[in-house]
């Protein structure tokens, strides 16, 4: 959704600009003596050559998120990061928490064969990862304990009375949530990346519009148009 809505005020920004661009490159012609020519014509679409830069580089910014950085591009629904230790701790629609093993994906229990879902606050140490979880059978808040040795699981007690609406309008301020975990080992670096691409591709297609709108399309005014 936040793809479409900035892709669409992009479509209709460029748009815009790209008309202003075609009425001044016509008055231009009228006033000091442009001429008219494909170069012409082509230079009032740079916003629409800007716009898709844009595209391409955050393209290449999801490539390299996915598949190098191996964590989510920051803009999906679905946030995710990859451990030092190869698990990954993402968050399902940015409420629902888990952690699962290489290999394994997440289920309907909240935990299974490899992941743990529902979690709230969350711990790596020494092969452990400690934390809480709510129980959805329980409907209720509890501790446990996941040893990614043998991807054993264990619950340390009966959990606590909650609901679910509560926990997740808590879990974001509380110290040890795994956004915690997920912050300190999600990459900055591929932002950097975008950045750069953006200011190289967007700065290319001004200075070719600044060139060329001094340069091949310019005649003398004391040349006959």
């Amino acid at each position: 959704m936040t793809v479409l809505i900035w892709g669409s005020l992009g479509l209709a920004v460029a748009t815009l600009l790209t008309i202003s661009l075609y009425f001044i490159e016509r008055h231009q012609v009228r006033r000091v003596g442009l001429s008219w020519n494909g170069l012409t014509s082509l230079r009032a679409f740079a916003p629409f050559f800007g716009l898709l830069w844009l595209v391409v580089a955050l393209l290449i910014h999801v490539f390299v998120s996915n598949l190098i950085a191996h964590q989510d591009c920051g803009l999906s629904g679905d946030p995710y990061v990859t451990l030092p230790n190869g698990y990954v701790l993402g968050s399902h629609n940015t409420y629902d928490g888990y952690f699962k093993s290489p290999g394994f994906e997440t289920g309907v229990p909240v935990a299974g064969p490899g992941y743990v879902r529902g979690i709230i606050d969350l711990q790596y140490s020494n092969g452990y990862f400690t934390g809480t979880q709510f129980d959805f059978a329980a409907s209720g808040i509890r501790h446990f304990v996941y040893d990614t040795r043998d991807r054993s699981f264990r619950v340390t007690d009966p959990g606590t009375p909650s609901h679910w609406e509560d926990v997740q309008t808590s879990v974001h301020n509380d110290e040890s949530s795994y956004w915690v975990l997920y912050e300190r080992y999600r990459h900055k670096w591929p932002n950097y990346v975008l950045l750069t691409l953006i200011l190289i591709g967007e700065g290319a297609i001004v200075y070719w519009v600044w060139k060329s709108w001094s340069g091949p399309g310019r005649v003398s005014e004391d040349e006959p148009g």
